[in-house]
């Protein structure tokens, strides 16, 4: 049996999973010692064979060793890393990586050496950890845009794609209204900002489509708004796939009608309606009649798949796939992958346009974010 985790509520809630500090019962800080204790989950860490954790770019390092520890004294194997689990872990160190504010830097660069999660003593005297690199490229059609993604993924951008890339630089009122750009920025109150100003913009009511929240379901996982605030004319972003597969999350559609409980949305000339769906906030137990551990629902959150899609930041946007994006880096960039996160999310270069030119210094790149392939045999060998 497995259980799933993640370090945001965001992606715990899209990976079906519980956030680590949840089910590991951690403070959001720094983790010390003292924090390491036997949870209500000690049971369930007892029954499981694996501990599956996704976006492990983010873990930051004192969670990975709050984690081994947790799993050490639960599991009764105080000798063995992270108590004998087996650990499967997915994630993309070039992409954002875990956030570390101020002191807290200090303090983990003291104690781990660097914030990454592969820091810890455990991981670093190697435990049997292999990785395994996949290598097909399935969201870019354009070699172009492909060979100037790795070349900022290996941290060798010349000046040359630095030209290619700066070719794409226009002004915003340069583009058509037609056109399905989706603003990236790097902050939430300049995207926030931006869908109001764009959504104020428009003629006609404003109406309201509230949520139903059951049980518990933390305000900092919510998929979407609990109070969607739309117009007809609104762009918006859909957050599911399709399953008759006529859109995917992180499409781009034109709200055309709204009823109480009824959304229109066009998509490429064509109208769709859209329904609510329901997202759920897994917990893990254990069944006392089958003697294995199982999910739970914590709480749910229904909603229309709908958010204000004019602008976004660059955080929410990994992991989607844009028709077209407009990428306003703003004065500079300031976290690790950051930019590389931003021009990966289109099929082509021509479906991005630059808000300023991209200077090498917005190519931000943490080396030791690589360090992995160093410590860890691959699974290709």
């Amino acid at each position: 049996s497995a259980v799933v985790v993640a370090p945001t509520g965001l992606s715990a809630v899209n990976a079906g999973g519980q956030t680590i500090h949840s089910f590991f019962n951690l403070p959001p800080k720094i983790i010390d010692s003292n924090d390491i204790r036997r949870g209500r989950n000690g049971r369930i860490m007892r029954e499981i064979d694996y501990l599956i954790i996704d976006e492990i770019s983010m873990v930051r390092s004192d969670m990975m060793w709050g984690i081994d520890q947790c799993l050490r004294i639960n599991r009764e194997c105080l000798e063995e890393s992270f108590g004998g689990i087996r650990l499967v872990l997915f994630g993309d160190l070039h992409q954002l990586s875990p956030v570390v504010r101020g002191e807290e830097a200090q303090l983990i660069e003291k104690k781990f050496g660097g914030p990454y999660f592969f820091c810890i003593p455990s991981l670093r005297e190697g435990i049997g950890i292999k990785y395994l690199e996949l290598s097909q490229v399935f969201r870019q059609t354009d070699e172009l845009l492909k060979d100037i993604l790795d070349s900022i993924r290996s941290g060798s951008l010349t000046s040359k794609y630095l030209d290619v890339l700066n070719d794409r630089v226009f002004p915003i009122r340069n583009l058509s209204r037609g056109q399905s750009y989706v603003i990236l920025t790097t902050t939430n109150s300049t995207a926030n900002r931006i869908n109001l100003a764009y959504l104020n913009a428009l003629p006609g009511e404003t109406k309201a489509f509230n949520a139903c929240i059951f049980g518990d379901f933390n305000v900092r996982t919510f998929p979407t708004e609990a109070e969607l605030l739309l117009k007809v004319g609104a762009k918006v972003m859909l957050l599911r796939n399709d399953p008759d597969q006529r859109w995917v999350n992180g499409t781009i559609a034109e709200i055309v009608q709204l009823e109480t409980d009824r959304i229109l949305v066009r998509i490429e000339g064509n109208n769709y309606e859209i329904d609510p769906v329901l997202w759920e906030n897994r917990r893990y137990v254990i069944d006392e009649n089958k003697g294995k551990v199982v999910e739970t629902i914590a709480g749910t959150f229904k909603q229309f798949p709908i958010r204000l899609a004019w602008a976004l930041t660059i955080h929410k946007s990994q992991g989607l796939t844009l028709d077209q994006a407009y990428i306003d880096f703003g004065i500079k960039t300031f976290a690790h992958g950051q930019a590389y996160v931003a021009l990966s999310r289109c099929r082509s270069l021509t479906s991005i346009v630059l808000a300023r030119p991209l200077q090498l210094k917005d190519i931000l790149f943490d080396p030791r974010a690589s360090a992995y392939t160093n410590l860890f045999p691959s699974l290709h060998n």
